[in-house]
């Protein structure tokens, strides 16, 4: 079951217009978020790193870690997105083990990514 599989129906949702701020850079990070409609560009010192779309998560880091965003989430759509605290992050562990393998799958190939660049 997939990110976007288990909150397409999600009625918690926030809903961002195109252009409008997420979340920031150095916020302190409570949520991590899962794009139910449209597209969210994720930026690193202002630099575009990754366009989500239906089912990309964002916001991970900060929300495991407890520490500030290291980045920026800007709406290139109209978009609702699910905010998952950490409450709800280890409910969906412990009732739906895979979500949280592509939640490391995401932290993963975003770590490879920062490493390229490096």
């Amino acid at each position: 079951m997939t990110a976007v599989t288990l909150f397409q129906h999600s009625k918690d949702f926030e809903t961002y217009a195109a252009g409008d701020v997420i979340f920031e850079t150095d916020q302190p990070g409570e949520k991590m978020y899962v794009v139910q409609e449209g597209e969210v560009d994720l930026l690193i010192h202002g630099k575009l790193v990754e366009t989500l779309q239906e089912g990309g998560i964002m916001g991970e880091m900060a929300l495991i870690e407890h520490a500030p965003r290291v980045g920026t989430a800007i709406a290139r759509t109209d978009c609702k997105v699910v905010p998952i605290d950490e409450k709800r992050f280890t409910f969906m562990v412990q009732q739906t083990p895979f979500f949280a393998i592509q939640v490391m799958r995401v932290l993963a190939a975003r770590l490879r990514k920062a490493d390229e660049l490096i």
